[in-house]
C-alpha cells in the first residue's frame, strides 16, 4: 500500500471579512397574486367585464387596499461571522 501523505490544516483565505450575502430568513408572498390570477383566469375563460367575475374584481380590490406587506427577518449570521472569523482565520503571521 503506498502511503498517505498527511496535508496540513487549510486555513481561510485572507479575507478583509467574511460576510454573506442576502441573509434573509423568510421572505413573504403577497396574497393578492392568487386573486388576481383567479381574475384573470375568469376574465380569460368569460371575457373581460363578465357578470360572473365580479366577485373576483370585489375581492381584488379589498385586497389592494388593505394588504400591508410584512417586515421581513434578517439573520444574524453576518454579526457572528465577523466576531469569530478572527479566531477562525488564525494568527496573520502563520
Amino acid at each position: 500500500m503506498p502511503y498517505k501523505k498527511v496535508q496540513p490544516n487549510k486555513k481561510l483565505p485572507p479575507l478583509p471579512r467574511l460576510k454573506i450575502r442576502r441573509p434573509t430568513v423568510s421572505k413573504s408572498t403577497n396574497e393578492c397574486f392568487v386573486l388576481m390570477s383567479s381574475l384573470l383566469n375568469c376574465w380569460a375563460a368569460n371575457g373581460e367585464g363578465a357578470q360572473t367575475c365580479y366577485n373576483f374584481e370585489h375581492d381584488l380590490k379589498n385586497c389592494m387596499e388593505t394588504y400591508k406587506p410584512k417586515k421581513e427577518t434578517i439573520s444574524s449570521i453576518n454579526y457572528h461571522a465577523s466576531r469569530l472569523y478572527p479566531k477562525l482565520r488564525g494568527k496573520v503571521n502563520d
